[in-house]
């Protein structure tokens, strides 16, 4: 009996996996995903711009790249993701910097900046490389080329 069970158990551990490889195929963010996400990120960019804005006068506010506190008269948001990593965006999706404008959270944005009279402009940028430091380290090649967008808010 109790050989029987383990036999069981093998054989279910194996089919589960035969099934993961064979079968399960990761599914792809879709475009209406992807613009809901920029939506919300956008939207939070809109609730706290007048406060990034008052540190960055007062030399307050962490500037991306090197590490600088440094009075700028401009911030340059990345949108990221939960984990504050880089929010990449696959080639495979359609999504581009004019569908992002077309989302509330973009439009919301965008009205907050009118209001206090600045500049804003939302770019695609290009992820260079494979993202590893050393040639031992490389990838296997993908045909895949992510994207990632920042938007940039200044005139104070």
């Amino acid at each position: 009996m109790k050989q029987a069970m383990s036999t069981l158990i093998i054989i279910a551990l194996i089919a589960g996996f035969a099934w993961l490889v064979f079968f399960h195929k990761p599914r792809l963010a879709s475009d209406d995903d992807i613009r809901n996400w920029f939506s919300s990120k956008l939207s939070e960019i809109a609730g706290r711009l007048e406060r990034d804005i008052e540190k960055d006068k007062k030399g307050e506010y962490p500037h991306p790249g090197k590490q600088t506190f440094e009075k700028r008269g401009m911030i340059v948001y990345t949108l990221v993701d939960k984990d504050y990593a880089r929010f990449d965006v696959s080639d495979k999706n359609a999504i581009s910097v004019l569908d992002i404008m077309e989302t509330d959270g973009y439009k919301k944005l965008d009205a907050r900046v009118s209001e206090l009279n600045l500049s804003i402009r939302l770019q695609e940028q290009e992820v260079e490389g494979d993202g590893v430091e050393s040639f031992d380290e490389l990838d296997e090649y993908t045909d895949d080329f992510p994207r990632y967008y920042t938007v940039t808010i200044g005139g104070w």
